[in-house]
């Protein structure tokens, strides 16, 4: 019998790392070429932050609010359940964190902040990244069927938001709510890239 403490965090995943990107390849696959819808959404999320406008600021929490309602229904709750007991509850999640975008986009504006330099230039970083996030399968060997679109997977979607929040001009409590259920995909992303990692599928 092999002992306790030989066993790895990894041991105790309910998925194989080729399982995970072969669900992947095939959530891309059946929503081909939406993902390309996706890539225009985050650019035009990047351009809508840059104005301080309130009716570009709006424009942003709704596309960051049908983002997160698709990712949740489409991966989570259609793909991602078939190997992880929990991806209905992330499923919920994301449902929880579109109703919120959704409900501060249309609520009277808060009282406009300042958005420091510095934080333009991070939200500007990290929309990039969200951006070109795809390239990353390229970058670590995979196919382009196992690359990650905003919009349709949870960490460009989850660094986009990062960005947004960091950019929107309103500031106060709506941002520190916002910023919850994206800190918490954030977490669970990191864990779950140090477990099944970035390597090509065998």
């Amino acid at each position: 019998m092999t002992e306790w403490w030989t066993y790895g965090l990894s041991d105790f995943l309910m998925f194989s790392p080729q399982a995970y990107w072969r669900l992947v390849a095939r959530h891309n696959d059946a929503w081909w070429p939406a993902q390309l819808l996706g890539l225009v959404c985050c650019f035009g999320l990047m351009v809508a932050l840059r104005e301080s406008a309130i009716g570009a600021q709006r424009t942003a929490l709704l596309v960051l609010a049908a983002a997160w309602a698709w990712v949740g229904w489409a991966f989570f709750w259609v793909r991602y359940t078939e190997i992880f007991l929990g991806a209905a509850w992330l499923a919920r999640a994301c449902g929880v964190q579109a109703v919120m975008l959704l409900a501060f986009a249309v609520m009277p504006p808060a009282p406009v902040r300042y958005v420091r330099r510095r934080d333009r230039n991070l939200a500007l970083v990290l929309g990039s990244a969200a951006l070109a996030y795809p390239l990353l399968a390229w970058g670590t060997g995979h196919r382009w069927l196992e690359a990650e679109v905003f919009g349709f997977m949870p960490d460009p979607t989850v660094l986009a938001t990062f960005g947004a929040l960091l950019a929107l001009r309103q500031g106060g409590w709506r941002r520190a709510v916002l910023a919850v259920v994206p800190v918490v995909f954030l977490l669970l992303g990191l864990a779950t890239r140090w477990l099944i990692g970035f390597s090509t599928p065998q």
